[in-house]
């Protein structure tokens, strides 16, 4: 169906933006810290002035004056904290060879955000993607060893639990009475990318085959691959 391929492509971009966010904060954060030619000092801060960003929260300048050697510099800073206030010390650094450029080693390490949020996304992707192989692994397990038993039709539910491209899927539900315990128990199928419901009251399905494992019964997978057979998405 087109939306277990929807579903698909969604963690695979998730791990594709993981991938060029961490090689981007890679390329970000390797000149950031190189401190060879770089020399700690303390720095005043002169002057804050506030500004809108495209984005239209309020940022801010902030230029510090220093001293080099017999000469007094004042450079803007490339990144703020709330804990500045003008007339206040911090320790900055300048760069030997560039004295103009400044900076805070403490707040250098705000650049690792942009390959943080990288990894992030690629673990969300990845473990979406294994998610899926796994469920299916196991899918196929059942069905080649797992008990086949026939269990009656109950309803057919929504997932309001799960959205994708603005749409629920759907859930069969069945019951079983197990002849050894003598407990009814209640089955739910996987996602269902589509209503069912016409399909089974025309074909007038009562029953569906469920495999599960007798050790674990909470393992199981109600077979619907029959309707998902019957329907053929063209959108």
């Amino acid at each position: 169906m087109k939306s277990n391929k929807l579903e698909n492509l969604v963690w695979l971009v998730f791990m594709g933006l993981g991938v060029l966010f961490i090689l981007l904060g890679t390329v970000i954060c390797l000149p950031v810290f190189r401190y060879d030619h770089k020399i700690e000092t303390t720095g005043v801060i002169t002057e804050i002035i506030p500004y809108h960003s495209y984005s239209g929260d309020t940022d801010y300048h902030v230029y510090v004056s220093y001293r080099v050697g017999d000469k007094e510099y004042e450079s803007e800073l490339n990144s703020y904290s709330s804990s500045f206030y003008e007339g206040s010390e911090i320790p900055i650094y300048y760069d030997e060879k560039n004295p103009n450029k400044i900076g805070v080693k403490s707040l250098d390490l705000l650049v690792l955000l942009f390959p943080g949020f990288g990894l992030l996304f690629l673990i969300i992707g990845g473990v979406g993607i294994w998610i899926k192989k796994y469920q299916k692994k196991r899918e196929n397990k059942l069905k080649t060893y797992g008990e086949k038993v026939e269990a009656r039709y109950l309803e057919t539910v929504l997932n309001r639990g799960y959205r994708l491209n603005g749409r629920h899927p759907y859930n069969i539900i069945c019951e079983w009475d197990n002849p050894i315990d003598h407990k009814k128990y209640i089955f739910k199928s996987k996602n269902l990318w589509f209503d069912p419901v016409n399909l089974i009251q025309e074909n007038k399905i009562t029953t569906f085959f469920v495999y599960l494992d007798r050790k674990n019964i909470k393992r199981y997978v109600i077979d619907i691959d029959f309707l998902v057979d019957k329907i053929v998405d063209l959108r």
